[in-house]
């Protein structure tokens, strides 16, 4: 049985539709990340799915049980499913421990100090947890946010844009123990962004949402290594897009779809296939490459300076 199954879930707003007949299934445990530009309509998906907006049509089902939408009961929302919007949702004049402890309230206390003691390790928040959420990172604001949703212990956690606050190093850190916190808790999670980088590494399975509907749902390897049209190959990282006249013109028919990816190019001396080399960029541990084989530019990387002008001879791989 799976944990949570969508059916033609719809979702409009005067003239538009914000979702649109969008099905698919959460086995218990997996991390769904679902990918797409700015009012693509994954943030009204999650308010959906956390029974905190009423769908126009269509089935919500959590454990074969049926979501109340929010026009069927007096608070919105679902007990067992939490939802961390982009704000940080921290109460700002209390520790983060006891930002923490607040969602235990109703518990007894010696079950709350020890629930609350196992999460502040777990997300090694214990050195800070007697700081104000003014006082600490904005990384360990974001884990305590986290922590907060799921102290108890919900089946499903909705994360809205949940590194969007975040530079490059800091977002990389909480990646990872983000993914510790929801692994060990075993926690079923969806997230939505718009940046690809946040989804490789922690999401099981990948969405991409155009225009309210999901365009492809499948391993992160598969949708990046065969994208199902150019949105989705351009949204989930570099891409070359080219022609099917121009393939067969330089002996390349064999390769599967016109989507070339910069990492499938390589140099290679002895090839019958040459490019000029047009342009050079240095990005730290690679260069980025433009090159022309005949009319065509194309993007690749190498780790090796090349010189701009000179003719070298390519492969071009699978």
């Amino acid at each position: 049985m799976s944990l949570l199954k969508i059916q033609h879930l719809s979702k409009s707003f005067e003239d538009k539709k914000a979702v649109n007949h969008i099905s698919f299934t959460l086995e218990k445990g997996e991390i769904l990340g679902i990918l797409g530009e700015s009012g693509s309509g994954k943030t009204t998906l999650l308010h959906l799915i956390g029974a905190f907006q009423e769908p126009d049509e269509g089935t919500l089902l959590l454990e074969n049980k049926r979501i109340t939408p929010p026009s069927q009961k007096l608070i919105a929302g679902h007990p067992d499913i939490k939802l961390v919007r982009q704000d940080y949702g921290l109460f700002p004049n209390i520790s983060i421990r006891e930002n923490i402890a607040y969602e235990l309230r109703y518990y007894e206390e010696n079950y709350r100090n020890k629930r609350v003691d196992k999460l502040l390790k777990l997300s090694r928040l214990d050195k800070v947890q007697s700081h104000l959420p003014r006082e600490v990172s904005g990384g360990e604001q974001q884990r305590a946010v986290i922590v907060k949703a799921i102290a108890e212990q919900p089946k499903l956690l909705l994360l809205d844009e949940p590194f969007s606050h975040l530079d490059a190093v800091n977002k990389r850190k909480l990646k990872v123990e983000i993914l510790k916190l929801i692994k060990s808790e075993e926690v079923s999670c969806i997230f939505v962004t718009h940046d690809v980088s946040d989804a490789y590494g922690m999401a099981d399975y990948l969405a991409i949402m155009r225009k309210g509907k999901m365009l492809q749902v499948d391993a992160p390897q598969k949708v990046y290594q065969h994208p199902l049209n150019q949105y989705v190959a351009e949204i989930t990282g570099e891409v070359n897009v080219v022609s099917i006249e121009w393939l067969a013109r330089v002996g390349l028919s064999n390769l599967p779809n016109v989507f070339i990816r910069p990492e499938q190019i390589f140099v290679a001396p002895e090839s019958n296939l040459k490019a000029g080399v047009v342009a050079l960029k240095f990005l730290g541990n690679y260069y980025e490459v433009i090159i022309s084989i005949g009319e065509q530019e194309l993007k690749m990387f190498s780790f090796v300076p090349l010189k701009v002008g000179e003719e070298i001879g390519v492969d071009i791989r699978h």
